[in-house]
């Protein structure tokens, strides 16, 4: 009984773990936008000067971005600085960023 109790602590926390790694491993830094973190899997519709714009099916306007996402950016070391409408700012390093999240797209400001 001990041995299966074991052997399932031990497979939950391979799986835990494998989660975690593949979700962190999920998003990229992008170095125009101050190594701010941004999912991989978007599709780049547009790239101005200080805006990009992405095509991204977890993003909403009620919901805002999924919950993995703010604790990857929390990680990355940005803080939440406010929130306005479907609009996000974040700090980092004297740096900030707006994240905003509509239906299946994501906008991102330098300022």
């Amino acid at each position: 009984m001990k041995n299966k109790f074991n052997l399932a602590i031990i497979f939950i926390l391979l799986i835990g773990g494998i989660l975690v790694f593949t979700t962190y491993f999920s998003y990229a830094e992008n170095s125009k936008f101050f190594n701010f973190p941004i999912p991989k899997n978007v599709e780049l519709l547009s790239d101005k000067e200080d805006v990009a714009m992405y095509n991204w099916s977890k993003a909403t306007e009620e919901n805002g971005i999924p919950f993995v996402y703010e604790i990857i950016i929390k990680l990355k070391g940005w803080s939440n600085v406010g929130r306005e409408g479907a609009s996000t700012s974040y700090e980092k390093d004297g740096h900030r960023i707006d994240l905003i999240s509509q239906k299946d797209q994501l906008t991102l400001i330098a300022k």
